[in-house]
């Protein structure tokens, strides 16, 4: 009878163990970029200092990739409550407000080296010469795998997570200015997801939504731009950035049992 009244006891006190719920912030960089260019179907840019977003003046598509080590950074079992990326803009096509949309990819891709060591972006928006494993227009993974359509059409959801209005770079060159794809209710889930099932994190496409207009691109420093963007070290921290809140719960200690 002793042994059961200390059983009791003991599940009595375990269950009535409260958990305390907390919330956090954190930015993390992203975990490889990529650019793909249709006038250059097997060129690419996973090495290059810039991600290109939109049309060539010769009304030619170049779209980015990106994607983020969720699951690396987040304690598993969290619920992400508010997600936003942050991209710095280099160059631009024109002198018009363009609308980039992020669309969740559904096929992995690579990031090789291709451009690496590229001292300035200026307009290396025809791509360089693939390395094996950078994503290109007709190849998800150069040299072993290729996209379901040229392009990644097919391999990315059709409606957008988030969009954001991208102006005009900043005069200045070592202050470029941040854009954010807000906290939209898809974006937050696709981070979730990328959460709760690291497998299925491929990231998101970045489309120019006028990228049938000439001239239309925009160039977004990339990951690789923090080893060399034209010597100057104020621009050494224009990486993209993902910033999460999310809670998590974990259960207070049970102090002073007397069984």
């Amino acid at each position: 009878m002793k042994h059961l009244c200390r059983r009791f006891v003991l599940m009595l006190a375990l269950s009535s163990i409260a958990t305390h719920v907390w919330s956090a912030t954190v930015s993390i960089g992203a975990s490889k970029d990529n650019s793909i260019f249709q006038s250059n179907a097997d060129g690419s840019a996973g090495g290059a200092a810039a991600i290109f977003v939109g049309s060539n003046a010769d009304i030619s598509p170049r779209r980015g990739l990106i994607a983020f080590d969720v699951a690396g950074n987040v304690p598993a079992g969290s619920t992400i409550t508010s997600a936003q990326l942050t991209l710095y803009l280099a160059l631009s096509g024109n002198l018009i407000s363009e609308a980039v949309e992020l669309h969740r990819l559904t096929a992995d891709w690579g990031e090789g080296t291709a451009g690496s060591g590229t001292p300035t972006i200026h307009f290396a928006g025809m791509g360089f010469d693939a390395n094996l494993g950078d994503a290109t227009w007709n190849e998800r993974t150069s040299g072993s795998a290729a996209w379901s359509n040229p392009g990644a059409d097919g391999d990315f959801n059709a409606a957008a997570s988030a969009s954001a209005i991208i102006g005009l770079p900043d005069p200045d060159p070592t202050n470029p200015t941040g854009y954010n794809w807000g906290s939209t209710a898809a974006l937050v889930s696709d981070v979730q997801s990328w959460l709760d099932n690291p497998a299925s994190n491929f990231g998101w496409m970045l489309i120019n939504s006028s990228e049938d207009g000439a001239g239309s691109v925009r160039a977004f420093f990339s990951r690789s731009a923090t080893l060399d963007t034209g010597g100057d070290p104020l621009q050494r921290d224009v990486f993209p950035m993902l910033t999460i809140t999310y809670t998590t719960s974990v259960p207070e200690p049970v102090c002073g049992l007397l069984l």
